[in-house]
């Protein structure tokens, strides 16, 4: 049974492309479109391809008034286009999920806030502090880690733009407030390791690994992924 999925909004320029097309890669239906109110009409005409059709108001919710109307729309739609199942979709409301969305983004703003830093590193002799911003004007950037790490996806950095060069030293990454920590060769981290700081121009979700997700591709050991790691002592 092939599906289109119709995401639609007051002004179809507000929905994020880059969301559309990792709805898109997720296969979860046949056709991902973009659509404004107004339109609709027009998108389920040209889908002549597919048996069944929802149509998503991709807003927190609808005015009582707007619902109906969308409720009316669809209702004429399924006795025009009775070989095709069509189907109106709840908004995302008062779901669940959106109050981790949001506990998640609120962490995530205020570990990336300009005064206060995502990564403390505590060297032999010296402690360095970086924030966000920071990280985006640093050398040895990775434009896409799925590039490199096919299932991570994200803005990365070469570890080696952050860490000292010392011989014989040991890293020890600390991550959820210190409550976990693993230690690894400084000079293996610093030659195969990876950051991802970044998802979609803004901080690493906490969810998602954030500050800042360690990867050590091709590395078998505990510290080959570390979430949430915010600060570094080198030993």
């Amino acid at each position: 049974m092939k599906t289109a999925l119709i995401i639609c909004t007051e002004n179809r320029d507000t929905l994020s492309f880059q969301f559309i097309d990792t709805l898109q890669e997720s296969q979860m239906a046949h056709h991902i479109i973009a659509s404004d109110f107004q339109h609709i009409e027009e998108h389920i005409s040209s889908c002549t391809d597919v048996d069944q059709i929802v149509v998503f108001p991709c807003v927190i919710g609808l005015t009582e008034n707007l619902h109906k109307n969308l409720q009316n729309r669809i209702g004429t739609l399924q006795k025009q286009h009775t070989h095709i199942g069509i189907h109106l979709a709840n908004p995302l409301g008062s779901d669940p999920r959106l109050i981790e969305m949001v506990h998640d983004r609120l962490s995530t703003a205020l570990k990336g806030t300009q005064n206060t830093p995502i990564l403390i590193i505590e060297g032999l002799d010296s402690t360095q502090t970086f924030h966000f911003e920071d990280f985006k004007t640093l050398p040895d950037q990775i434009p896409d880690v799925s590039t490199l790490i096919p299932d991570r996806n994200g803005v990365g950095i070469w570890t080696r733009a952050v860490l000292p060069d010392v011989p014989n030293a040991q890293a020890t990454f600390y991550a959820d407030d210190d409550r976990f920590s693993s230690s690894v060769a400084l000079s293996l981290v610093r030659e195969k390791g990876l950051f991802i700081y970044a998802l979609d121009a803004q901080p690493l979700p906490v969810s998602f690994g954030g500050p800042l997700r360690l990867l050590i591709p091709d590395h078998d050991d505990r510290c080959a992924n570390v979430k949430g790691v915010a600060r570094i002592v080198i030993s």
